[in-house]
């Protein structure tokens, strides 16, 4: 005997992968906000720091629009 998937469970399956997504980019901008590095001669973030912090932010963006994207096509069922 084999269970087939049904829609919900494939749509409840990709909702999931899209917010775990978002939360490891959440995560990631967390980190290079903690780690971040600055120049003490010139006050300013070190040009490495500018790119994870740019890279980090450029990912969540990507992933908080997959998610957005993917609810206007298939919007959460309402409980009752």
């Amino acid at each position: 005997m084999t269970i087939e998937p049904t829609e919900f469970d494939m749509i409840a399956l990709a909702r999931r992968g899209l917010q775990a997504l978002l939360d490891e980019a959440v995560a990631e901008v967390r980190v290079a906000r903690a780690y971040e590095a600055w120049d003490p001669r010139t006050g300013k973030l070190t040009p490495e720091s500018e790119g994870a912090k740019a890279k980090a932010f450029a990912n969540w963006t990507e992933a908080k629009r997959s998610l957005a994207r993917f609810d206007l096509l298939h919007p959460e069922p309402v409980a009752a």
